[in-house]
């Protein structure tokens, strides 16, 4: 019999690309709140019933170390998954990401797991990976450092890919199945957060390779698998990323929210999208400044026109207003962020959703 149907496995597949590429769904909206799972309980339901008021369907996180107080919030201070050294793992973040999970789920919201920061390796923060291969740090007051070695070390790749395994294998507590099965709760595993960023993109095929690596834990559960974006929409959209099988969600970052220039680069990316089966999401971009409202209004009518998904960064409590990206419901623009949010979700998208459509 297998051999007999063989020939139908790859039409099945071309046809299941086909409607990703070309049925039309609602569109939706989402936001990053990179460390909610760190926050008091209180602050973060209050989070994620706020999100759940607006429509948004993600909520975007990082697997990277807490501080207390992070950002004048109710954080506690949370290790890293590997904190001690490389290879060894304090899987309590991993612990606190999967109540996170279930509280999400509850409210028909998916998650977005970015699986390491680049800003981690001696920007930001300075995680274990700097300690074992010497990498340079400049705390990101002096620019960002030069991390080729992270990307283009035989014996730090393969460090990481166990890291990347040992993410996917982990045991959720409270379902009983491994995270890579989890696609009631997941939407997307992200390789890392613009990685490869503010520096050479030294080893152009290191996304797939890694694409690779959890494709072959991931199987066919369901689960997406994202680039985690670049620090712009240039860098967000490298060729070899269309061309990768295993990737199947490009991820959009840019903090330039001018409408004519986002819209030019989602509009030049969207046919290779789609003939390669991909699918865009513009999950990072974020306004200050006395007029942060209006251009956040701007930016996502804009996105809602071309019926790519968008999610804001950063929903935070509290908020920073004027100061900072970081938005409350307290604050004048999150009645924009609500309002555009529950707009999306209801307009035609150009891409299928069926893991958003269908419900967290």
């Amino acid at each position: 019999m297998a051999k007999t149907f063989s020939w139908l496995f790859p039409a099945l597949l071309s046809l299941v690309l086909f409607n990703l590429r070309v049925v039309s769904a609602n569109d939706f909206a989402g936001a990053n709140s990179y460390f909610i799972y760190a926050l008091a309980q209180s602050d973060r339901l209050a989070i994620l019933d706020a999100m759940k008021d607006a429509q948004m369907k993600l909520l975007r996180i990082f697997i990277t170390k807490v501080t207390a107080g992070t950002k004048g919030s109710s954080s506690v201070a949370v290790n890293d998954l590997e904190t001690v050294a490389v290879g060894y793992y304090d899987d309590t973040i991993l612990k606190m990401i999967d109540q996170l999970a279930v509280e999400a789920h509850a409210r028909d919201i998916k998650l977005v797991v970015a699986m390491h920061d680049r800003y981690s390796l001696g920007c930001w923060g300075t995680d274990a990976y700097v300690a074992k291969y010497k990498l340079p740090t400049t705390n990101c007051q002096n620019g960002v450092p030069d991390s080729s070695i992270f990307y283009t070390n035989s014996n730090a790749i393969a460090d990481f890919d166990n890291r990347l395994r040992h993410i996917l294998n982990f045991q959720s507590p409270n379902y009983g199945i491994p995270w890579h099965q989890l696609s009631d709760a997941i939407f997307a595993f992200e390789i890392q957060n613009e990685g490869m960023g503010h520096m050479s993109q030294v080893a152009p095929n290191w996304w797939c390779n890694r694409a690779n690596t959890i494709r072959s834990v991931l199987g066919s559960t369901g689960i997406q698998i994202s680039t985690g974006g670049g620090t712009d929409l240039p860098t967000s959209l490298q060729s070899q990323f269309f061309s990768c099988a295993n990737l199947q969600i490009i991820a959009l970052h840019d903090y330039n929210i001018d409408p004519s220039y986002v819209a030019s680069h989602i509009d030049a990316a969207k046919p290779s999208a789609m003939s390669n089966g991909k699918r865009l999401l513009y999950e990072e971009f974020g306004a200050t400044g006395g007029n942060k409202q209006g251009q956040i209004k701007a930016v996502t009518d804009t996105l809602i026109a071309t019926g790519v998904p968008w999610m804001y960064w950063e929903i935070a409590k509290p908020g920073m207003g004027s100061s900072d990206y970081e938005v409350w419901t307290d604050e004048p623009t999150w009645s924009t962020l609500k309002s555009q949010s529950q707009t999306s979700r209801s307009k035609g998208g150009q891409f299928g959703w069926p893991e958003i459509d269908n419900g967290a």
